[in-house]
């Protein structure tokens, strides 16, 4: 089992990869210490490159161990410290502008950010305005469209009603019309009765004239002829004119039908001409309602 790794492996590591002039990075710590994972490696890295300035300024921070070495040795070694030393400084300074690059990009975005989001919040203030003002216009005219249709829904009840009264009017003559027509074709039976009934009493009369007239036919045959001559032409006139009342009587009853279909088609007329004319000026005024509201929505 395998120990983890602890700030001063990573440290280590971070040092020899400067001293051997690369720059320490997670990946090259991992292989120089040969395991490790990134999260493990990169706070200790973190921490090793925010002390790195201040163990710069230490000239014993990285000094080698005093050894007990021929001079030329030592003279390369110090020259290899002082070579470690002008890399340490230069990705030092290289790290610190990399970070206040990076702190002047973050505080760039964080000033466009705060710009936009001031230009979000105004956006988004105007259109809150401008909603606000589309409710109330939205309010005012559903109240007005409201109003519109209660009045038009009043007018068509009255157009009802009216027709409906006009409608029970004209049931009512019809029915007086044809009460009358039938107190006429009544009139007419019984009349026609009476004719017939005069006709048959004629009849009983002419032949009861006549069996007295046979009976007094020995007595005065010409006058007997003469007056049963005379008897049938009065039964044949008034035949005739039962007749002639009879047909006046059906005359009279076809002109009151004709009368009655002419004044229903009339009155349907009429009435088909009132509901005409009432649209026409409902839509005359819906018409002008609408002109007047056009050039308001258009302000809106």
């Amino acid at each position: 089992m395998s120990r983890g790794i602890t700030e001063q492996d990573v440290w280590k590591a971070a040092d020899a990869l400067l001293l051997e002039g690369a720059r320490p990075t997670i990946e090259r710590v991992r292989m120089k210490i040969g395991r490790g994972s990134p999260n493990t490696v990169s706070p200790h890295l973190e921490s090793w490159f925010a002390r790195l300035g201040a163990r710069i300024a230490d000239p014993q921070a990285f000094r080698a161990p005093e050894v007990d070495a021929p001079e030329p040795v030592r003279e390369l070694a110090r020259q290899l410290w002082e070579t470690a030393q002008a890399l340490a400084h230069q990705a030092a300074e290289s790290r610190a502008l990399e970070a206040e690059a990076r702190a002047q990009a973050a505080r760039a975005e964080r000033d466009a950010q705060a710009a936009e989001l001031a230009r979000v919040q105004a956006l988004a203030q105007a259109q809150a305005a401008e909603l606000d003002a589309l409710r109330l216009q939205l309010a005012a005219t559903q109240a007005a469209q409201a109003e519109r249709d209660a009045a038009q829904a009043r007018e068509l009840a009255a157009a009802l009603r009216e027709r409906e009264q006009l409608r029970e009017h004209a049931r009512q003559e019809r029915e007086q019309l044809q009460a009358q027509a039938r107190a006429e074709r009544d009139q007419a039976r019984v009349a026609i009765d009476e004719a017939d009934t005069r006709a048959r009493d004629a009849e009983r009369r002419a032949a009861a004239d006549m069996d007295r007239e046979r009976q007094a036919r020995l007595r005065a045959e010409q006058r007997l002829t003469e007056q049963t001559r005379d008897s049938t032409a009065q039964l044949e006139r008034e035949r005739a004119q039962a007749r002639a009342e009879q047909l006046a009587q059906l005359e009279r009853h076809a002109r009151l039908e004709a009368r009655l279909a002419q004044l229903q088609s009339e009155r349907d007329r009429l009435e088909a001409e009132r509901l005409r004319q009432k649209m026409r000026e409902r839509r005359a005024g819906l018409a002008t309602a609408g002109g007047a509201r056009g050039p308001s929505r258009s302000r809106g």
